[in-house]
């Protein structure tokens, strides 16, 4: 029964170790040699001073999985937003295979991919990242200018 559990600690040790091996090579790339996982198998990047791209490392589900908040949603458009968010959620429509979900506590809207682990093509992970941020600032600006829109048709509306 020990060896069992030692044997599935080291997998994790050796899968995580792989990871970060990932994460140090597209850190080299940033100019960021020391990228890697912490203690809690996360890992943030910030790009454009203005979008923190967050990667976890699911060890019992053996996902990495990325992220990045898009944005706050006021209260006075959220309808607006939330209905433009289903419908680039739908089939992945405009989110590239991630997921737009709202994170209740800080009502922002966050986009989500996750990958299974091993990766079937760690060379591809890095265009993966590159597309991710791109499709988060398509985001960022949508929703600036949904936020926007909805607060000048509310400014008319008075």
């Amino acid at each position: 029964m020990c060896t069992t559990n030692k044997h599935a600690y080291n997998d994790f040790v050796t899968m995580k170790e792989r990871v970060n091996d990932l994460l140090k090579r597209i850190g080299e790339g940033l100019s960021l040699p020391d990228l890697c996982l912490d203690e809690n198998n996360h890992c943030i990047l910030l790009f454009d001073e203005k979008i923190v791209l967050n990667i976890d490392f699911d060890e019992e589900g053996s996902k990495l999985v990325i992220y990045a908040y898009v944005g706050e949603i006021p209260l006075d458009c959220r309808e607006t937003v939330f209905e433009k968010a289903l419908e680039g959620n739908f089939f992945w429509n405009e989110t590239d295979g991630g997921t737009l979900g709202i994170d209740k506590q800080s009502q922002s809207l966050v986009l989500a991919k996750a990958f299974d682990w091993p990766l079937k093509h760690i060379e591809g992970f890095e265009d993966e990242l590159a597309t991710f941020v791109e499709v988060i600032e398509k985001w960022i600006s949508r929703i600036e200018n949904f936020i926007r829109e909805a607060t000048e048709r509310m400014e008319n509306e008075k």
